[in-house]
């Protein structure tokens, strides 16, 4: 009996893992909120009601919810909790959208009762809240980031550079966060009623800081020591750049098919010109490496201006998608929506080199066929994998044989996946978050289980 062969009960534990590292990170995560909420219980106050210590469970967790999404972004695959860096940027996004909400509703929370006393008792204490010059640091704090959450949530829609976004996006976050601690200790109950309180406060604002110069200053160093070097960059579909990179430097570099870096190629290791890209080769073809870039920004429909042979700044690997996740599996499904034919690819290549036994189901789907990258190495493969078959799905019709019309949907996912073994087949898929939603959705009605979807998303 191989691995790949093993009984349903002795598979469905190994299932199980994905879930449990996700709850995991959930707990983990959720119990580093109640940190300060919890140091409140040495000081024995009195809140006088409920209404009052409620408040006070609100304001401590979200506080801290905001010191904690500087490490949530920061890309720290060595740090306990932090080092799924999908996971922690999914969170970072989420939590960034309900601490605003919150904060939103801060100074209303705070009045209300004096509202619900007279109007005019609201209205005085509204106007001594925005006159008072202790208050002013919270009420700048509560401003900026009210504005630099929206600037987050709707920087798709502004003809703003990425590079300028993420710059004023850490720089406005680092000033919040000096205000906020100001705002906490200055006028918060547990620091009036023992000063030592705000120890913790400034403690977690020394750390948020010290993470960002960390990555700002440290890790860019490091990065200035290991360049890569552009290798090559060639077109490889109307809208697509096949780039080669090669880690030229001592310092040894491997990653697992699936993963992704972030790399910059201004010329600068401590610029903030840095993007995302997932991997597409597989791990026996380093030191080089290849990408699958696709032209959707000002960034990326200029790549064909970078110079053969120039520095590249290499930031990662990340992600946990990897092929550990299906090793017990009898199938494997690789679904890729446009520019998520990256990682994918990085998948294909290292099932090949492996010459992996399973039956190896590709799905790729883009707008038009001409959008469709490495055709020829991937008909390849399907003459020299044991058992492998790749399906083209465009949304505009073609006159390409064997290639199907419209999108990805349950009636073509349904032909990759063998019935009998579909409590046994693994799913991999990377695309527009859209896509990943109505997939994992038409996955679960095909009987495949949570714990056997994969996916990575293609924006942060």
């Amino acid at each position: 009996m191989t691995e790949h062969s093993l009984p349903v009960n002795l598979n469905r534990p190994l299932r199980r893992l994905f879930q449990i590292r996700k709850s995991k990170l959930v707990f983990a995560y959720l119990a580093i909120l109640l940190i300060p909420y919890v140091a409140t219980f040495s000081l024995n106050i009195d809140y006088k009601g409920l209404y009052s210590a409620t408040l006070v469970f609100l304001n401590t967790v979200a506080m801290m919810a905001f010191f904690v999404q500087f490490p949530l972004a920061g890309r720290f695959k060595h740090l306990p909790v932090f080092s799924n860096i999908d996971w922690s940027m999914s969170k970072h996004k989420t939590a960034g959208k309900w601490i605003g909400f919150f904060f939103l509703l801060h100074p209303v929370l705070i009045l209300a009762p004096r509202f619900l006393v007279s109007f005019d008792d609201g209205m005085t204490s509204l106007v001594e809240a925005i006159t008072s010059p202790q208050l002013l640091t919270g009420l700048i704090a509560w401003v900026v980031m009210i504005l630099w959450i929206l600037l987050a949530i709707f920087k798709d829609r502004l003809r703003i550079s990425y590079e300028t976004w993420h710059l004023t996006h850490l720089l406005g976050f680092v000033v919040i966060c000096v205000l906020a601690s100001l705002h906490v200790t200055s006028v918060g109950r547990h620091g009036q009623f023992d000063e030592h309180f705000n120890m913790l406060w400034w403690g977690l604002c020394a750390m948020s800081m010290g993470l960002v110069l960390f990555n700002q200053l440290v890790k860019k160093n490091n990065l200035k020591k290991s360049p890569f070097t552009l290798v090559s960059i060639t077109r490889g579909s109307s809208r697509d750049w096949l780039v080669r990179l090669r880690n030229d430097s001592p310092k040894d570099f491997s990653f697992e098919a699936g993963q992704f870096i972030w790399i910059n190629t201004s010329g600068s290791a401590h610029s903030m010109n840095e993007h995302p890209f997932s991997i597409a080769s597989s791990s026996n073809e380093l030191p080089e490496i290849r990408l699958v870039i696709r032209e959707q920004g000002d960034y990326t429909s200029q790549l064909d201006r970078l110079t053969i042979g120039q520095k590249v700044y290499v930031d990662g690997p990340y992600g946990s998608m990897s092929l550990r996740d299906s090793e017990s599996a009898r199938g494997i499904t690789l679904i890729a929506g446009g520019a998520g034919i990256g990682p994918m690819l990085s998948l294909l290549r290292e099932l090949a080199a492996n010459h992996d036994p399973r039956p190896v189901r590709l799905l790729y789907g883009n707008k038009d066929y001409e959008q469709m990258v490495l055709q020829d190495e991937i008909q390849l493969l399907q003459h020299t994998m044991p058992d492998f078959t790749q399906q083209l799905v465009c949304d505009n019709p073609t006159n390409i044989p064997g290639v199907r019309q419209g999108v990805i949907g349950k009636d073509v996912i349904a032909e990759a996946i063998d019935p009998e073994l579909a409590n046994d087949w693994a799913v991999y898929l990377c695309g527009p978050p859209a896509m990943i939603a109505a997939v994992t959705a038409n996955l679960r009605s095909l009987g495949i289980p949570e714990a056997n979807i994969h996916y990575e998303y293609l924006s942060f």
